[in-house]
């Protein structure tokens, strides 16, 4: 089974978070010193314009795999650098699938339960990031280190908030070793 890009949301300029869903449209994003050899990209959308079809992942492999409950991933919204929130997590999780080369990013795409979806937009309610979304940043964790991060705008708030989004998210990786031990870690063997 493949992630449907119809679950998908198209962002303002950059497609961010799957190739037009999710985190899409947000101001900046970078690895930082990410798991690897810390040379992340430093840029570039959070999400990518991965092709209808989006095929076969550096493996040779096709379609998405059950995402590992247990796996030690974590979304959680930051304001203002101080104020945790956990926005979703392994378990919220549905499907997983990658790792696909897409220009100079690698990609990990996601698809949140709706218990997941729930949860990710109600904490962007309950926190206030969509009455103020520039105030607000999204961090990703692995076994507690950072590994992605997003600075969210209103255009991205609206896109996660939308009735009709259905869950699917794309992680952007400027690091193909960033993403592989993202999806290693969610895809449940």
């Amino acid at each position: 089974m493949e992630l449907s890009r119809r679950g998908m949301l198209g962002g303002a300029g950059a497609a961010l978070a799957v190739g037009a869903v999710g985190f899409a449209g947000a101001a900046s994003v970078t690895d930082g010193d990410a798991v690897g050899d810390g040379t992340g990209s430093g840029g570039g959308p959070f999400g990518g314009g991965a092709t209808d079809g989006a095929g076969d992942d550096e493996n040779g492999e096709s379609g998405s795999v059950t995402a590992d409950p247990d796996a030690p991933f974590e979304a959680r919204l930051l304001r203002d650098g101080d104020d945790h929130r956990r926005l979703f997590g392994a378990g919220d999780l549905d499907r997983v699938q990658g790792v696909i080369a897409e220009g100079d990013e690698h990609l990990v795409y996601v698809s949140l339960a709706d218990a997941g979806i729930d949860a990710l937009q109600s904490g962007l309610a309950d926190a206030g990031a969509t009455e103020d979304p520039a105030g607000f940043v999204v961090s990703m964790t692995l076994d507690g280190t950072e590994v992605r991060r997003v600075e969210l705008d209103e255009a991205t708030v609206s896109a996660l908030t939308d009735a009709e989004w259905g869950g699917v998210l794309t992680l952007p990786f400027g690091q193909a070793s960033v993403a592989e031990s993202v999806y290693d870690s969610l895809a449940d063997a």
